[in-house]
């Protein structure tokens, strides 16, 4: 299930980030109005409100999948990378504005207005959790660096994880290290790193940089991944259930957090 994406020329961003973002900006702008005429305080709050809300669904989720997080702490502070949790945010959130404005009623238009994103965020992720799974493309050629065909069919039966990347992308450079390491420590889910549209000869330079392996690395010559899978960017991560759908694809850098979660979500199918 491919993300939707809006393309601005070169960018590619997935819908449910521009969304969250929109969201937030309508909270905050409808809450500043709201408070316009009240003392300092009072409009001060909603910008207090909306930061104690994202660090509290930052932290809430960190504290969640710690594990995850405990080889590289500074990774914490990487937002672009995702890995919230909504709803502790959409508390502290709410329990800010009724602080900073001394009462309930005071505070019940901004209160409406985060209900209401809150309704409409919930209600996309319902939606979108109802779409329909496409399988994944068979029949792809793909090599491994010694130039040995690999078919993703072999691995029917089995969940896998697909990441699409290459050595010109530097989001793609930034996680691969972190693709590598998760790959050689759970043999149950296959992680496979598909490089789009370079020869063999520089992926192999690039791994031999980055000092890297070539275990999880595979070949994809013509791009034809990203063509069958709908991908408008790089990197793109794709988790493939045992019966061969796609439970779910990333675009952009992933942590490992959510990388870990993904893959416990096929175990679980």
């Amino acid at each position: 299930m491919l993300p939707d994406v809006v393309t601005l020329g070169p960018l590619a961003f997935p819908l449910e980030r521009l969304l969250a973002v929109g969201l937030i900006w309508a909270f905050l702008t409808g809450s500043l109005r709201l408070v316009r005429k009240e003392d300092r305080r009072a409009r001060r709050t909603p910008w207090l409100a909306l930061g104690t809300g994202i660090v509290a669904a930052r932290m809430s989720f960190v504290a969640a999948h710690w594990e995850a997080y405990r080889p590289d702490p500074a990774s914490v502070a990487y937002l672009w990378q995702g890995g919230f949790e909504p709803v502790a945010g959409i508390v502290a959130a709410a329990a800010i504005l009724v602080i900073g404005m001394k009462s309930v009623r005071k505070a019940a238009g901004s209160l409406l207005l985060l209900a209401f994103a809150s309704g409409l965020w919930f209600g996309y992720l319902q939606l979108e959790a109802q779409r329909p799974r496409p399988s994944f493309p068979e029949g792809i050629a793909l090599a491994d660096l010694n130039g040995r065909p690999f078919s993703p069919g072999d691995l029917r039966g089995r969940p896998f994880v697909v990441n699409l990347w290459a050595s010109w992308c530097g989001p793609c450079r930034r996680e691969m290290p972190m693709f590598v390491d998760v790959a050689s420590r759970t043999p149950d889910v296959r992680v496979l790193l598909v490089n789009q549209g370079e020869d063999r000869r520089l992926i192999q330079d690039f791994l031999e940089d980055e000092g890297l392996p070539a275990g999880n690395i595979l070949s994809d010559r013509g791009a034809t991944l990203m063509r069958l899978t709908g991908s408008s960017g790089l990197p793109t991560t794709l988790f493939v259930r045992a019966d061969g759908r796609i439970e779910e694809a990333h675009m952009g850098e992933m942590s490992r957090a959510a990388l870990l979660q993904g893959m416990e979500d096929l175990r679980r199918r």
